[in-house]
């Protein structure tokens, strides 16, 4: 009886252990695949507000016809966030075109 207990006692216990791994694990993997989404969440959120921030500088400096110095290169910090968060060739015509005109340090020069 002795023996029993100890050769079915450990294999108790050892199943115990991994079942507590197994269960460990799978609340381990849904934490990180849940973080993986906020992430996706936050990268495209932030990806729409400069898309949204790009596009207003664009429309009114292009109905202004001139661009700020400073605002230019506001512009060009906005899109290097943008690009590297997977931006697409839109953005990037509206950011060449506000390159191409005049610019000023303030707007009576």
């Amino acid at each position: 009886m002795k023996e029993f207990i100890i050769q079915h006692g450990a294999e108790a216990v050892f199943g115990a252990i991994l079942t507590g791994f197994g269960v460990a694990y799978k609340r381990l993997s849904q934490k990180i695949h849940k973080q993986i989404e906020d992430q996706k969440s936050l990268r495209d959120g932030t990806q729409a507000l400069l898309r949204n921030e790009i596009i207003h500088s664009y429309d009114k400096y292009i109905e202004q016809q001139w661009v700020p110095i400073y605002a230019m290169e506001n512009v060009l910090e906005m899109y290097k966030a943008y690009h590297s968060l997977g931006g697409n060739g839109t953005i990037t015509k509206l950011v060449n075109e506000l390159e191409g005109m005049p610019s000023k340090n303030f707007p009576n020069e």
